[in-house]
C-alpha cells in the first residue's frame, strides 16, 4: 500500500511538473499583435497595440462610431511604457504603464492615458482612472490599411507619436525631460554622469540649438571628468559663437590634459592653430 501511494504521488508530482513546463499557447488573431519602441534621451517608450485592417469596410463613424471611447486598436487596450517620467500637454506622466484610449470626432480627437491595467477593449473603460486627456486635430493622410503606431520628429528631448489608419492620422509630442533625467544620473553615477552630460553637449554643438544648455552640460561634465575630451567639446563650443579668446585658453588646456593622459591631440592640436590665427594682434607697448 505504501508503494502504491509513493507511486501515485509520483505520477502526479509528474503531471503537474509537465503541464508547468507546457509553453503558452499563441492565439490566433486576425488583428495581429505589435510593439514599437523609441528611446529618446534616456527614456525607453513602447507602444503594445493589436492592428485591425480597413479590409474595404467604411471605418469612421461606421464601424468606429464618433463620440465613444474607443481602444485605438483592436483586442486588448493598447498599452504605452514609459521608463522614466514624460511630459504630454503639459502634464506628467510618471514612468509605468498606462491603457490608451481615443474619442475620434470628425473634427477633433481626444487622446486618453488611463491607469488601469489588463482591459479587453474599452468595455471596462472607467473615466475616474484617467490620468492624461489631450485633444488633437486630425490629418489626412494616404490610405494606411493597418493601423500603426509610430515615432518621429526625433529630437534628444522629445518624440512625436502617431497613430494611423485608413486616411486618418493623430500625433502629439512626447517630452522626455532629458536634462533633468541626465542630471539625476550625475547624482548617482559620476563617471557615466560625465559621459552623459558631454553627449547632451555634443548634442547642442553638432545640432548648433540651445548653446547655453550645450555649454552647461560640458560644464558638469569637466566638474566630474576635467579630461581632454571633455575639455576639447568645451573648446569646440566657444569657437561655435566664434568666442576664440575663451576656445584658446580652454583648448590649451585640453591639449594639456590630453597630453597628459596619452590622447592624441594632433589634430586638435591643428584646430587651435586656427583659432589662434583668428585672435586680434596683439599691439605692441610705446616707448
Amino acid at each position: 500500500m505504501k508503494t502504491l501511494a509513493i507511486l501515485f504521488f509520483s505520477l502526479l508530482f509528474l503531471a503537474v511538473s509537465a503541464e508547468a513546463q507546457q509553453p503558452q499557447v499563441k492565439q490566433l488573431r486576425l488583428s495581429q499583435y505589435a510593439t514599437v519602441s523609441q528611446t529618446v534621451g534616456v527614456t525607453d517608450m513602447t507602444v503594445y497595440y493589436h492592428r485591425p485592417g480597413v479590409k474595404g469596410r467604411e471605418i469612421w463613424n461606421k464601424l468606429i462610431p464618433f463620440g465613444q471611447v474607443w481602444r485605438a486598436g483592436a483586442n486588448n487596450a493598447t498599452t504605452f511604457e514609459f521608463s522614466q517620467d514624460v511630459t504630454i500637454g503639459g502634464t506628467t506622466l510618471k514612468a509605468g504603464k498606462y491603457e490608451f484610449f481615443v474619442i475620434p470626432t470628425g473634427t477633433e480627437w481626444t487622446v486618453i492615458f488611463n491607469s488601469a491595467q489588463d482591459q479587453w477593449g474599452a468595455y471596462s473603460y472607467d473615466s475616474t482612472k484617467n490620468v492624461l486627456k489631450l485633444n488633437v486635430t486630425p490629418e489626412s493622410i494616404p490610405n494606411e490599411e493597418w493601423l500603426s503606431y509610430s515615432f518621429s520628429d526625433l529630437t534628444i528631448s522629445s518624440a512625436k507619436i502617431s497613430l494611423k489608419w485608413e486616411k486618418y492620422s493623430v500625433s502629439f509630442t512626447v517630452n522626455t525631460n532629458t536634462e533633468e533625467n541626465v542630471k539625476k544620473l550625475e547624482a548617482n553615477y559620476s563617471s557615466l554622469a560625465s559621459q552623459q552630460a558631454a553627449t547632451l553637449a555634443r548634442y547642442s554643438l553638432d545640432s548648433k540649438t540651445d548653446w547655453e544648455n550645450g555649454m552647461a552640460a560640458v560644464n558638469r561634465a569637466i566638474a566630474i571628468a576635467p579630461n581632454f575630451s571633455n575639455l576639447s567639446l568645451k573648446a569646440n563650443l566657444y569657437s561655435q559663437k566664434e568666442q576664440w579668446a575663451d576656445a584658446v585658453k580652454t583648448g590649451e588646456e585640453a591639449v594639456t590634459a590630453g597630453k597628459a593622459s596619452g590622447a592624441n591631440t594632433a589634430n586638435f592640436e591643428k584646430t587651435l592653430g586656427g583659432w589662434k590665427e583668428k585672435l586680434p594682434a596683439v599691439k605692441g607697448k610705446k616707448k
